[in-house]
């Protein structure tokens, strides 16, 4: 470790002196002669500048620093076609998420149509109990409903599968509270 500290002391030639707390009020080293703070000359030719380098910036943009102002063709046509790409990859998913969102909302439908069939033959107390969730659950599905019909299209796919994670969950709390107060009758 001194060797390192020794050769990146002496770069410059300069010796290292030994330190020696004592030594402050005996011998000083003559100090060395300094010239006046002098600018470096200027580069000269290829610089816009009047001849002097620009100190670096470490927030410049440099994304375009070596474009010349002319598009590359070939990179013209990579651009559209990953574009193509992207959206024809987008479709895709979309068009599965949007039949997983028909079906949950078909099955939704159905789950609200079987509680309006055994409404008849539960107790006053399950179905004003259940009431709430009932009516929550229809909101939803016509909430669910509507989006697939109005704004799933027009959506990316980012978008529409976290409002169908959203959907779903909360068709899946509702379902929960409603078969938690069917449970309670007893037959």
């Amino acid at each position: 470790m001194s060797n390192l500290f020794h050769m990146i002391m002496e770069a410059d030639g300069d010796l290292v002196e030994p330190f020696d707390p004592g030594a402050e009020g005996s011998e000083a080293a003559p100090p060395q002669e300094t010239q006046p703070d002098s600018a470096p000359p200027p580069v000269e030719g290829g610089t816009d500048d009047g001849g002097l380098i620009q100190p670096f910036d470490a927030n410049a943009d440099d994304s375009n620093i070596f474009d010349d102002g002319t598009q590359d063709p070939n990179q013209q046509q990579n651009l559209k076609e990953d574009q193509h790409l992207s959206d024809k990859a987008n479709n895709v998913l979309n068009q599965a998420l949007y039949q997983k969102l028909v079906n949950r909302n078909q099955e939704i439908e159905d789950t609200l149509n079987n509680l309006q069939t055994i409404t008849p033959v539960l107790p006053y107390d399950i179905i004003e109990d259940n009431d709430i969730s009932v009516n929550r659950l229809k909101a939803a599905l016509a909430k669910g409903q509507s989006y697939a019909l109005e704004r799933f299209i027009d959506s990316k796919y980012g978008e529409n599968l976290l409002f169908y994670h959203k959907l779903d969950a909360l068709y899946v709390l509702l379902l929960n509270e409603i078969n938690k107060n069917l449970k309670r009758v007893k037959l």
